[in-house]
């Protein structure tokens, strides 16, 4: 009897994000949004059907990995080498801007010198589940803007992981330890780097024979183990598995693992846009004061990376680059990983950490209500030669 819980608790997570995700599709919004807010139903603030636990948190996590496989799945690392440029750019635009402002920003309401640090960080990473959700349900990975996105993503989290280390660092011991950024910015290039240099190797030799006559499972392999990998060194799990996506992509039509590689993902990825939603504490975000100060840094939050991401991608033309910009707003669970460390650490008060909350629930409901739009908007221009 011991698993009855949690059984029961996915049951009704599913239920919700089913139900709720139908509904916003039939409303032609984002069903992202609509599983998000079906976590807010049935999790502690609403129903109280379903609450944080272990075992829930490891099958979101999960299906964060398995959505971005599938993302990779979708993209050559060609592809992603074409627009490397705009890439790296957008990304560091995209750090610079919103960690700049919102240390400013903190500054300027009365914030001590850590906390506005804290509240630059929470401001620098882009979560690209839910942009990359968004580009898959409307089938257009393949579009330049898209890899411009994904490949920032992957360069955001790396400068995002540097920053945090960096300004983490402060906190614990009150000095700046070059050491731990030289180690995750090491480490994140060897891993990125070896990726890349496996892809011309799977394209001279013949997978089935490694496969053991199962593909599915060798997919298995690589995505969990290079998703592991990526969390041993300190980088995001979703890294990792994007890159695997990424190496598969090159022998997809080879192995036929896309239907049973999505099959898996149809069932964890509504798991973990609900989770994000039971997660959100909605009591912390009721307060006047939070509002009108978190409107401010929701503000920031978007700016920077809609400028950001418009002006590294400008070379795409101005309706791709806005595009690319407010892919990059969202942000997810790693501003709320930023501001429960600078808690944990006594860098924030309980009201500062409500900031970073507003900001995020803001960047996760908004940018996806606004990429929709913008991408039609784009494709109305789209050249021929990008339809592929």
């Amino acid at each position: 009897m011991h698993g009855i819980g949690p059984l029961v608790e996915v049951f009704f997570l599913l239920l919700a994000a089913e139900l709720v995700g139908w509904l916003f599709a039939r409303l032609k919004q984002p069903v992202v949004i609509g599983e998000v807010l079906a976590g807010v139903l049935v999790g502690p603030a609403l129903l109280g059907l379903v609450h944080d636990g272990e075992i829930l948190e490891f099958l979101a996590e999960l299906g964060a990995i398995f959505l971005l496989f599938m993302v990779g799945l979708e993209t050559r690392l060609r592809d992603i080498l074409a627009v490397g440029k705009e890439a790296f750019l957008v990304a560091v635009l995209g750090v610079l801007f919103p960690f700049v402002g919102g240390y400013f920003f903190g500054q300027s309401i009365g914030f001590g010198q850590l906390p506005a640090l804290f509240l630059g960080t929470a401001l620098v990473a882009t979560s690209v589940g839910i942009t990359a959700r968004v580009l898959l349900e409307l089938g257009v990975l393949s579009r330049s803007y898209s890899r411009i996105i994904l490949g920032a993503a992957v360069i955001d989290d790396v400068l995002g992981l540097i920053v945090l280390a960096v300004v983490n660092g402060v906190a614990q011991s009150g000095t700046f330890e070059l050491a731990v950024a030289l180690r995750i910015t090491l480490l994140s290039v060897l891993l990125v780097g070896g990726a890349m240099l496996l892809v011309p190797w799977l394209r001279r030799v013949s997978l089935p024979r490694f496969t053991l006559g199962n593909p599915f499972g060798f997919a298995l392999l690589v995505g969990v183990g290079l998703a592991a990998l990526a969390a041993t060194i300190g980088l995001a799990p979703i890294v990792g598995a994007f890159l695997a996506g990424m190496l598969l992509a090159e022998v997809r039509e080879e192995l036929a693992i896309e239907e049973h590689i999505r099959a898996v993902g149809q069932f964890l990825t509504p798991i973990f846009f609900a989770m994000v939603g039971v997660r959100l504490e909605l009591a912390a975000l009721l307060s006047a004061k939070v509002w009108l100060v978190g409107s401010g840094v929701l503000l920031i939050a978007l700016l920077g990376k809609l400028l950001g991401g418009f002006l590294g991608a400008m070379s795409q033309g101005f309706r791709r680059a806005v595009v690319v910009g407010i892919g990059m707003a969202p942000r997810g669970e790693v501003g709320l990983i930023v501001a429960a460390l600078g808690l944990a650490a006594g860098a924030v008060n309980e009201e500062e950490y409500a900031l970073v909350l507003f900001m995020v629930v803001g960047t996760t409901l908004l940018a996806p209500l606004f990429l929709r739009p913008a991408i039609a908007w784009a494709e109305r221009r789209q050249v021929p030669e990008d339809s592929s």
